[in-house]
């Protein structure tokens, strides 16, 4: 075999499209086919080199029943990775970085070392493979078979079609028209792969409308043998043949065809559908037909992926070009919300008012503001002229029609009217609402500037509550030195009480309200310490919205327990306001559970400490109830005696040891004997007088007394055991 000088050839470029390359290195395998295989075996190496970006391509040959190197035939120096290969692999055998790619079964091999591209291994590779094999075959035979050089010049045709054109229809006309001319076929049809069925896509041919709709599933007639075996299939006779299904024999005679060939289109190991060709009379299909035929569909195959490429290209360049509309549109108004936050939190930190607060929004908005506060009473606006009557009226109409607890940012249509508002809130607390009246911005810079407002509106609040609630924090602490401090520290509190008007009236009484619940989770789930915080807030609170706040002092939350100073000598308006308080902070503290103790009427502040223990006496009684309750320390009587002495009894557990068995008896028996030992108590523990006030006969009253006895096993009269029997009434009847 004599050497010949390389041809001329230009390095494939990595970034062209997959049939760019094919192209280009068709063409130069078609010219070095003519200068013999020397030149085309060396061309053939650099154009898979560059193609795999690969280190280097060695060209093999089977000779001795071993692969060898071609230029390498003589020396029998073979390496380890060549001895390793198979004897005729048919598909490419990929190594760790190399891989072998058969061009001639059993003859002829490439083995590429250090790829660098191995995604053109399943589909370009393979393809450019065959095309080398046929090379190698018309460079041997010159003019002999003149055939097989056609043949590649068939496969640049296609491969130029589908450079040139991006219409899938018109390759795959291409490439049925040149399979069925190439093949001497009568009809030639591309089917695709969709919902497990093949559907037939192009058709040259036909004479039958159903084969231009053919569609048909795995198993079934010659394609679907080739999408179940994923290997070619050919036919000599559709009536002779035993290897296919019966199902489209009527479709077979309407077209006369009698033999078929069909082999699969491939695209990443996957059959995505197959290329079919007829004739209408027996023939038998050749190796090299099929070669051939095989060949195509990977063009055919190549030209798909190749539209899908370009497909994604035109989809991705779409979305970025959206992506960079959109993020220009939110860089824009991020930029006016920048402007509008560094405007408003100026002017909150010069110390401007609300009203300097709505101006600023609006000289940036452009639109009418409006500030509310909770009860939707105007506290900022501008102009001033937005603030007609119907304007006003809408406004707080359509706030007022706002669903539950919803805050968000909100658009409102009212007739002419169009609006947006947003509460304004710190933490959990809801200080009042933010409107923007016929906003000249869209929704999105919209809500972020209203955003902004309430933000800022609800700095200026909370800066200004700041200062009223450093006077209730000194007010707090002078009710607890009240309460509990020593003499000294009581009479200091006393003389501060005065010089912040709160000074300590002739007659007051001391009253503690419990919550049980103030940091219980809602149905939200745990509460952070800033809603916490909002909750023990909203409890101090309380007082100050009650009509009658005006007979309150002093006040004080600490823990879960609200101290309060209240000045009536009449004992139905304090329990009154006690009721009331109770319900605001139930109110105000949804599922908590509020019991509230009062001390009895005191005129002596420095006796005060008195009076706190006289309420959690009371409150203690309120809470052995195990519901919401007002009980003051004249409604305990003897009770509160012992509480006095032992503070934390448990009135259950006391009237439950004395009077379990008896109040374990079925009704009405239980509140006969019951209302028997209330009445002997009541007159002085004598028969007579009871059997009397009773009406009843006095053997009545003793033998339903002697009774008593015998289920609680304690005598009336033992003087100990009377007493106990009394107490734990009392206790019940408290209780109950």
């Amino acid at each position: 075999m004599s050497r010949t000088a390389p041809l001329a050839y230009v390095a494939l470029e990595p970034h062209l499209a997959p049939g760019a390359l094919l192209k280009d290195a068709i063409g130069t395998l078609v010219n070095a086919a003519d200068h013999g295989p020397q030149a085309l075996f060396s061309e053939a190496r650099i154009l898979f080199r560059n193609l795999l970006g690969a280190k280097d391509v060695r060209l093999l040959v089977r000779s001795g029943g071993a692969w060898r190197e071609w230029e390498k035939l003589n020396d029998g120096a073979d390496e380890a990775l060549i001895e390793s290969l198979p004897d005729a692999p048919a598909e490419v055998v990929i190594f760790e970085n190399s891989a072998f790619i058969p061009v001639q079964l059993a003859s002829v091999g490439l083995l590429a070392e250090g790829i660098s591209n191995p995604a053109v291994l399943h589909d370009a590779a393979p393809v450019l493979s065959k095309v080398f094999g046929l090379a190698i075959a018309s460079s041997e035979s010159q003019n002999v078979n003149p055939d097989k050089l056609e043949a590649i010049r068939v496969f640049q045709r296609v491969a130029n079609k589908i450079l040139k054109s991006q219409d899938l229809q018109e390759i795959f006309l291409q490439i049925t028209h040149e399979a069925k001319t190439r093949l001497s076929a009568d009809i030639c049809g591309i089917m695709l792969l969709e919902d497990d069925a093949l559907v037939m896509k192009r058709c040259t041919g036909n004479l039958a409308i159903e084969t231009a709709r053919l569609s048909m599933k795995a198993g079934q007639g010659v394609g679907g043998r080739v999408l179940q075996t994923r290997q070619p299939c050919s036919i000599e006779d559709y009536i002779q043949s035993e290897i296919i299904s019966r199902d489209f024999m009527n479709l077979a005679r309407a077209e006369r065809v009698r033999s078929a060939l069909a082999v699969p289109l491939m695209s990443q190991d996957q059959v995505i559908g197959v290329l079919e060709v007829w004739r209408r009379k027996p023939s038998t299909f050749t190796a090299q037909h099929t070669a051939e035929l095989a060949t195509l569909a990977n063009l055919a195959s190549l030209a798909i992926e190749n539209a899908a490429l370009l497909e994604a290209r035109e989809l991705a360049a779409r979305k970025l070009k959206e992506a960079h509309a959109e993020l220009q549109q939110r860089y824009d108004v991020i930029r006016n919300w920048a402007d509008l936050q560094e405007s408003l939190i100026a002017t909150l930190l010069n110390g401007g008012s609300l009203s300097e607060i709505a101006q600023r929004a609006h000289e940036h908005l452009r639109s009418p503001v409006l500030i509310l506060d909770k009860q939707l009473d105007v506290k900022a606006s501008h102009p001033l002229d937005s603030l007609a009557d119907g304007t006003l009226r809408a406004v707080r109409v359509g706030i007022s029609q706002s669903t539950g607890l919803e805050t968000r940012y909100k658009t409102v249509t009212s007739g002419s009217l169009r609006f947006a508002y947003q509460s304004i809130t710190a933490g959990s607390e809801q200080l009042g609402w933010a409107i923007l009246v016929d906003p000249e911005i869209e929704d999105a810079s919209a809500q972020l500037a209203i955003t902004e407002l309430c933000v800022t509106a609800a700095l200026h609040q909370t800066k200004e509550r700041a200062a009223a609630r450093a006077l209730t924090d000194k007010l707090a602490m002078l009710t607890w030195d009240l309460l509990e401090g020593p003499d000294h520290l009581r009479q200091l509190a006393l003389q501060r009480a005065k010089e912040l008007n709160a000074e300590i009236p002739g007659e007051y009484s001391v009253l503690v309200c419990c919550v049980d619940g103030i940091d219980r989770p809602g149905k939200a789930g745990l509460l952070t310490g800033g809603e916490i915080e909002a909750r023990r807030r909203s409890v101090a609170e309380a007082p100050d919205r009650l009509p009658s706040r005006h007979l309150v002092r002093l006040s004080g939350l600490r823990g879960n327990e609200l101290a309060l100073v209240v000045s009536t000598p009449d004992v139905v308006r304090l329990r009154d306001f006690a009721q009331s308080l109770m319900a605001e902070v139930m109110r105000r503290v949804p599922g908590s559970l509020v019991y509230v103790g009062l001390s009895r009427s005191c005129r002596d502040p420095m006796l005060m400490p008195n009076a706190w223990k006289d309420a959690h006496i009371a409150l203690d009684v309120a809470r052995q109830s195990r519901q919401a309750a007002v009980v003051g320390f004249d409604d305990v009587g003897v009770a509160g005696l012992l509480m006095s002495m032992r503070e934390g009894a448990d009135f259950h557990q006391f009237v439950k040891e004395t009077l379990g068995k008896l109040l374990e008896e079925k009704s009405p028996q239980r509140e006969v004997l019951l209302r028997t030992l209330r009445t002997f108590f009541a007159c002085n523990c004598s028969q007579q007088a009871a059997a009397k006030e009773l009406r009843a006969h006095q053997k009545t009253v003793a033998y339903r007394l002697d009774k008593v006895e015998r289920i609680t096993g304690l005598r009336l009269a033992t003087h100990e055991q009377r007493v106990l029997l009394y107490l734990a009434l009392q206790m019940n009847d408290l209780i109950a």
